[in-house]
């Protein structure tokens, strides 16, 4: 079953796109949502009005495709996703466009390429354009054996792919990011998290985590104003990178709580971060960005917690969360640490 409709799909472009060409249609992503859907005869009221069009031999302009998107709902994604989404489908049909042109043995390719654009005409998620952008590069690179009078073709096809691939890998890094700190943000916390509990119990290595919170930063923020609040909190953020390994892990995971996932570390290891990180900030003097005015201290508890073989993640960041409050209730400014039992 699986076969027959990827067969019927690659079908369906064969026909699509001869049929825009004869009507005079634009190859844009847009277009082909639309005409694809007509030749695949999923919507008939729209099926209808093509026919209409065709048979009075109307134009299909711009405003057309967009009423005709709007009323049946096509092309729904907004912002960067859409753009890159957009970007890729164009250059898989402009592929499909000039297939003809490739010589050897193509007709796998031709089949990849027609399944890539029947994906790329649905909604998509950043990390699904970026899967499907590693396969064509893969597939787009293989072909390149099948002669060398296609070689020219084929790497112009490979380098746009490649510069779209970093547009992808842009947008995922910024959707990953805390702007105002330039720390990994909740999201990336979360994905880390998985993957090093993954990681540790495949080596049976130790991994730690560290739940970090500003003292009193809500009254520090109303004395001072949000703008300088947005200051320490950078100026928070960058010490903590300085004071761990580079395999260790930062990131702001809300407000004024920072989270610091340390791989490879022991209790005590995390203990002595932890440590260290509590006596910097209990003795450093903040000064405004000029320098001209001082701010005074500011403290912070930490809590820290060992994973535990078999533990959910969610457990594991409670564990170290309770013992950051153990550490706020027993007056702040302190390390506390779950039990290691």
């Amino acid at each position: 079953m699986a076969n027959n409709l990827k067969d019927e799909s690659k079908g369906l472009v064969r026909i699509v796109l001869p049929l825009m060409a004869k009507h005079k249609v634009p190859i844009t992503p847009q277009n082909y949502a639309v005409w694809y859907a007509y030749v695949s005869g999923e919507i008939d009221e729209l099926q209808k009005t093509l026919d209409t069009m065709i048979q009075n031999q109307a134009s299909f302009t711009d405003e057309i495709n967009e009423k005709l998107c709007a009323k049946f709902g096509f092309i729904t994604e907004v912002g960067e996703i859409k753009k890159l989404r957009d970007e890729l489908l164009q250059v898989m049909l402009a592929i499909l466009s000039d297939i003809a042109e490739i010589n050897g043995e193509t007709a796998h390719y031709e089949s990849f390429l027609s399944q890539s654009v029947e994906s790329l005409s649905k909604e998509v998620s950043v990390e699904d354009l970026r899967t499907i952008v590693e396969c064509i590069i893969s597939e787009t690179k293989a072909i390149v054996e099948f002669g060398k009078a296609t070689q020219k073709k084929i790497q112009n096809i490979t380098s746009e792919l490649t510069a779209l691939k970093k547009s992808f890998e842009q947008t995922r890094t910024e959707a990953l990011m805390d702007f105002l700190t330039g720390v990994a943000n909740r999201k990336a916390f979360e994905e880390e998290l998985i993957k090093l509990i993954s990681e540790t119990a495949a080596s049976a290595k130790e991994l730690c985590l560290l739940v970090l919170d500003i003292d009193h930063f809500k009254q520090f923020n109303d004395q001072h104003g949000h703008a300088v609040g947005d200051e320490v909190l950078r100026f928070t953020a960058q010490k903590l990178k300085s004071r761990v390994r580079g395999n260790d892990f930062v990131a702001r995971t809300g407000g004024e709580e920072f989270a610091i996932l340390l791989p490879e570390t022991s209790l005590a290891g995390a203990e002595a971060v932890a440590e260290n990180i509590r006596s910097f900030f209990s003795t450093a003097t903040l000064k405004t960005s000029g320098g001209d005015k001082k701010l005074g201290r500011i403290t912070v508890s930490i809590g820290g917690a060992k994973y535990r073989t078999g533990e959910p993640a969610e457990s594991f960041v409670q564990r170290a969360d309770k013992a950051m409050y153990a550490a706020k209730v027993s007056g702040r400014n302190r390390v506390v640490l779950a039990s290691d039992n």
